[in-house]
């Protein structure tokens, strides 16, 4: 049976807790602290450091790669194999098929139908000529 698709509720922003937050202050090592997290009602960000390595993207993980994340929500895969450790270079991600009947052992069927695996959201690029999306493919690479 296949779920209707429904806007995610905000599951990120509540899993940062007061407990998460205190727990965070604690962490230090010979040369750093971290002592300013606190729990707020916006936008809880990731580092970009890396995230040529940390596909599939979304919070939810509902893009396989990063050249998908460059196009319209409805131009994106609407389901594809998740958990492949083989790498995509020119898209800037893992090898993820969209045919759900060749995922391969290990990796599992993604449906971004299903509530809460929505493929919307943070659109930038959308209308970049295919060869423009190139640059900042490349420079994401780098981080």
């Amino acid at each position: 049976m296949q779920l209707p698709r429904q806007p995610a509720p905000g599951y990120r922003i509540k899993s940062f807790t007061p407990n998460l937050a205190a727990a965070l202050n604690r962490l230090e090592s010979g040369s750093w602290k971290l002592r300013s997290f606190q729990v707020q009602d916006g936008y809880a960000n990731m580092l970009l450091d890396g995230i040529w390595l940390r596909g599939p993207y979304l919070h939810k993980g509902s893009v396989p790669t990063l050249r998908d994340l460059l196009d319209r929500p409805d131009k994106r895969p609407p389901a594809f194999c998740r958990g492949s450790d083989v790498y995509d270079w020119k898209n800037v991600g893992f090898v993820s098929p969209t045919d759900l009947g060749k995922c391969e052992k290990g990796t599992f069927p993604y449906d971004t139908n299903v509530s809460g695996n929505s493929k919307e959201g943070h659109q930038f690029g959308p209308d970049l000529e295919d060869a423009d999306k190139e640059a900042p493919l490349e420079y994401l690479k780098t981080l």
